[in-house]
């Protein structure tokens, strides 16, 4: 059985440094302290690495714990090596300076306390390290800015964008709420990672939008160039990939994301200015302006609702877009303070 230990562990370093650290701690078996003694000889190098530890281990000397006489140790050693070799003087003593085993708990707990200490300054100097966040604010109209990677944003009034003074992690991440559109600057090295509640959208260099206040309480991403991954954030494996045209959902309620063709050529007007009606229902034509330019319109009667009208607007002010919905179906607009009224007899 020693033989075949032996064997086994001739070739096995780990084994013999935890074999020299019970020896130090006075653990070592008599078979044990045989098996140190042939490895020790078997190489200068091995020698080497004993003498290491044993420098290490008495500078423990420095933390002024009391020491135990290991001599009846060392004599238990050379007795163990006599039986096998005729000659010990390969062996350094490591004399008397070697902490008593009782004290081992000890030590470990010290070291424990170090090591607590390393982590904990560790990561309070990351922290304090890190770029400060910046707050991107767009209060009462559309804002326009770029981030520190040359990415572009632009905000719709009443959305706010979090992002670090200077990208230096793996991602380029920031955190969105409300509306946006993003034009990526390209690094395949550190994607361009957006947080909009529990949703990440990821994309290399691309441009799309993200709206995280819709009316039905979702949130949406439309994307216009590229290709991103939308994702929960506790389930990047069931990402949903995007191509150009194409519009990701995801539910709050049911925690789900469905992926359609974009159908609203109107998504971004609120940057553009850009409007485009074809054939489209009053009703959805006021759900648009109201969007873009933050007003209050209101059809007074179920009539005119479905009033459908063709059109095209290219950065017109409020005024001039009503009174082409005026002369198109004969519709009369007044205003009242806060809110706009349309009414009419209805489309023929």
């Amino acid at each position: 059985m020693y033989y075949y230990q032996k064997l086994k562990m001739e070739n096995n370093s780990t084994y013999y440094i935890g074999l020299i650290t019970k020896y130090f701690c006075g653990e070592a078996m008599q078979e044990e302290m045989v098996l140190l003694s042939d490895w020790l000889r078997a190489d200068a190098e091995n020698l080497k690495l004993f003498e290491e530890y044993q420098n290490a281990w008495m500078n423990v000397e420095k933390v002024k714990i009391n020491a135990l006489d290991m001599n009846n140790e060392w004599n238990r050693l050379k007795s163990s090596m006599a039986k096998s070799h005729a000659s010990t003087a390969s062996i350094p003593n490591p004399k008397s300076q070697i902490p008593n085993p009782k004290y081992f708990n000890t030590l470990l707990k010290i070291a424990a306390v170090f090591l607590l200490v390393a982590v904990a300054s560790f990561v309070l100097y990351n922290y304090y390290s890190q770029p400060a966040t910046k707050h991107l604010l767009a209060s009462n109209q559309a804002l326009e800015s770029n981030l520190p990677d040359g990415t572009s944003v632009t905000l719709n009034s009443g959305s706010s964008l979090d992002y670090p003074e200077k990208f230096i992690n793996k991602t380029r991440t920031v955190a969105l709420k409300g509306e946006a559109y993003f034009q990526v600057k390209h690094d395949e090295a550190h994607p361009f990672v957006i947080t909009a509640e529990d949703i990440r959208v990821e994309v290399l260099g691309t441009s799309f939008y993200v709206n995280t206040n819709t009316e039905n309480g979702n949130i949406e991403i439309i994307l216009s160039t590229g290709k991103v991954a939308v994702y929960h954030k506790d389930k990047p494996s069931e990402q949903v990939i995007l191509a150009p045209g194409e519009k990701a959902e995801f539910s709050k309620a049911q925690l789900s994301i469905t992926k359609s063709a974009n159908d609203d050529e109107n998504y971004i007007a609120w940057k553009t200015k850009k409007l485009v009606f074809l054939n489209d229902p009053l009703n959805e034509i006021v759900r648009t302006l109201n969007k873009i330019y933050h007003t209050n319109i209101h059809l007074t009667n179920d009539k005119i609702a479905n009033c459908r009208i063709t059109a095209a607007f290219d950065n017109q002010s409020l005024d001039a877009v009503l009174n082409v919905l005026k002369e198109t179906v004969d519709l009369k607009i007044s205003n009242s303070g806060a809110t706009i009224e349309i009414s009419g007899e209805g489309c023929k």
